[in-house]
């Protein structure tokens, strides 16, 4: 039976009615290159708490989305008139993601998720990362064709060593560049695993988790089966499902 990974949902007014979804993107890459069952979880963090999902999980993913994170979360004065925030997605990601990790619960984070993750561990975010000194644009053309927009956009380099260079197994590689915001201030606990050339961090770790987590800028999801590296990354995460998938049949 394939472990069975919850993917969180963001919101989305359609009409006069309010949708939790997901992008097809990441379903297929958990099924195409994880060889897990996705499981939406809905922004209602109000009404269900992290405890309800948890224990019925092999893992999360934590994706990207077409929100930002609310800047008062990380201590920015409130965004601007018009800026897309999520505040349902907020509540519900940034509850999970301290219960996933000391649960052991394998967690991958992708573009808003890793930004989760820097935020829900206590670090702060660039709102506008092309308007920093010294960093290159990394938002994609809308314009373009979508095969164009989730193209290589530039390099990444890893650091040696750490869990991502483990998993695909080299020092630098191309990846796509679809994102407005980006780590400002590492969150304590969190260690760097890739950097684009303009210095900012790609893709972190938690030090000392007892389970798989990792979290990435880019979008590996973006037909994963058909690039190396992200077939190897999502194949990681998968693998660290069904480890822990088996450990829980176990009872360990």
């Amino acid at each position: 039976m394939r472990p069975v990974v919850g993917v969180i949902c963001e919101t989305s007014q359609q009409g006069l009615h309010v949708y939790h979804q997901t992008g097809d993107k990441y379903l297929q890459a958990l099924v195409r290159s994880a060889n897990c069952a996705p499981l939406l979880i809905p922004a209602l963090s109000g009404a269900i708490r992290p405890a309800d999902y948890i224990d019925r999980l092999d893992g999360l993913l934590f994706t990207g989305g077409y929100s930002n994170i609310e800047r008062q979360r990380y201590g920015e004065p409130s965004a601007p008139e018009g800026e897309h925030e999520d505040p349902a997605r907020d509540a519900l990601s940034l509850a999970l993601i301290p219960a996933v990790l000391e649960a052991g619960l394998p967690l991958f984070g992708i573009c808003r998720g890793f930004q989760e993750l820097n935020v829900a561990l206590g670090g702060t975010l660039h709102p506008r990362l092309q308007e920093v000194d010294g960093r290159f644009d990394h938002r994609e053309n809308t314009d373009d064709p979508i095969n164009v927009q989730y193209g290589p956009a530039h390099s990444i380099s890893l650091a040696e060593g750490g869990l991502l260079h483990q998993i695909v197994g080299e020092f630098e590689f191309m990846v796509n560049s679809v994102h407005g915001q980006g780590i400002a201030t590492l969150a304590p606990g969190l260690r760097v695993e890739a950097e684009a050339d303009d210095t900012t961090i790609e893709a972190v770790s938690v030090l000392d988790a007892p389970g798989f987590a990792l979290a990435v800028q880019w979008h590996p999801e973006w037909r994963s089966w058909e690039n190396p590296q992200s077939d190897k990354i999502f194949t990681a995460f998968g693998d660290a499902a069904r480890r822990y998938q088996s450990a829980r049949a176990h009872g360990i």
